[in-house]
């Protein structure tokens, strides 16, 4: 039925549909001239009232401070190491007899001579035991005389036919225990004798006292410390160092700093091994002075050369580049007396205290901007202070 209905609805006429056609089209023609227009009038009316307003002031050309660098082939590497001071030989004195502390004749500080006796122990059980051994000995000796004159006796009641062989041997072979039980007494004597020396603490080198760790009346076991002695004469510096300045430390020089003085040194030698935690070498100085250094904690100052051709520049004068490089503001003369601002990379090969050891884009003398950097960006005008 519905399409039957729109089948019966009659269509306008074809000039009516032209008419309307027209008349839309002439509509939509009629809104984009007048949005044409008004952008026109506002656009007129704005710049008509830009140009009443007077122009800003051009912004003044930025004077800046220059630094002129020269290319360089080395540069002064100055690099420090922290170590400790120590005595050339430090033992601790014990005994190696036990007994009572009767003497002890120094204290800490004390300085000794090499041989000196600093302590003793109680020594009357040996002098007894010693006493007994020697008069031991004076008996055998009396009983070995006897055994000689009777043994010469025997030996002529023989020869005259009174005596017999048995009995002479009976005597001389009695004189030869006699004198083997001598010697024996003999070797215990030695044996109390060396007990004796023993007992007393002598000191092995010329040195200082350091710690003193019992009294006199004391018990001393074997082997219980009971002074400290360090080596009086020269202390020595122990540092790690990188290894690869080992082999050429001995033709550098070199200075050591403690409690901020400094004192002469001279390379003792080197610890044929490497440190397992850090990874260095050990190197051993002497320090030359008479202070008392012991123990202190102390810093090498090395001074070498890093031979790269390269540019010394302030190293506030450096900016964050891209892909781990720096960059330096590098001033190119433009017209008079201005000059142009350009970016120039340049890698970091030493940094020493305040200035920096670079290498990049660089060549031949440049002028660079010290400070201020971050106020300048590549292809800005500026001036030099101080240059007319």
């Amino acid at each position: 039925m519905a399409r039957a209905y729109r089948n019966d609805t009659p269509k306008r006429p074809l000039w009516k549909r032209m008419i309307r056609g027209f008349m839309t089209l002439t509509g939509t023609a009629s809104v984009i001239a007048i949005s044409a227009g008004a952008i026109w009038l506002g656009s007129a009316t704005l710049a008509s009232r830009a140009a009443a307003v007077d122009a800003p002031p051009a912004a003044p050309i930025a004077t800046v401070s220059a630094l002129r660098i020269s290319p360089s082939d080395q540069m002064t590497v100055t690099r420090q190491f922290y170590g400790q001071v120590e005595a050339a030989r430090t033992v601790a004195l014990s005994f190696e007899q036990s007994g009572r502390l009767n003497v002890l004749t120094v204290d800490e500080g004390d300085s000794v001579k090499a041989g000196d006796v600093i302590a003793r122990l109680d020594t009357r059980i040996l002098m007894s035991e010693r006493a007994r051994l020697v008069a031991t000995r004076a008996a055998l000796e009396a009983q070995a005389e006897l055994s000689r004159r009777t043994t010469k006796r025997q030996s002529e009641l023989r020869d005259r036919g009174f005596a017999s062989e048995q009995a002479v041997d009976n005597v001389a072979l009695g004189l030869v225990a006699l004198e083997a039980q001598m010697a024996e007494v003999d070797a215990t004597l030695t044996q109390v004798d060396v007990q004796l020396s023993q007992t007393e603490l002598v000191a092995p080198f010329d040195g200082r006292i350091g710690a003193r760790h019992v009294d006199p009346g004391a018990i001393m076991a074997v082997g219980t410390p009971v002074l400290d002695i360090q080596e009086d004469s020269t202390p020595l510096f122990r540092v790690g160092i990188d290894p690869k300045l080992a082999s050429d430390l001995a033709d550098q020089p070199a200075a050591i700093t403690i409690d901020g003085t400094d004192y002469p040194t001279r390379l003792v030698g080197f610890r044929p091994d490497l440190d397992a935690q850090t990874r260095t070498r050990t190197a051993l100085f002497g320090i030359d002075t008479d202070d008392p250094v012991y123990l202190s904690s102390g810093t090498l100052t090395l001074t070498t050369m890093l031979e790269a051709s390269g540019y010394s520049v302030p190293l506030r004068a450096l900016r964050d580049g891209v892909r781990g490089l720096w960059t330096l503001v590098v001033l190119e003369p433009a017209q008079h007396d201005m000059f142009t601002a350009r970016s120039a990379a340049v890698e970091v090969l030493q940094i020493e205290g305040d200035t920096a050891y670079v290498r990049g884009t660089l060549a031949g003398e440049a002028l660079i901007v010290p400070d201020g950097t971050h106020r300048l960006v590549p292809g800005d005008r500026v001036r030099v202070a101080g240059q007319n």
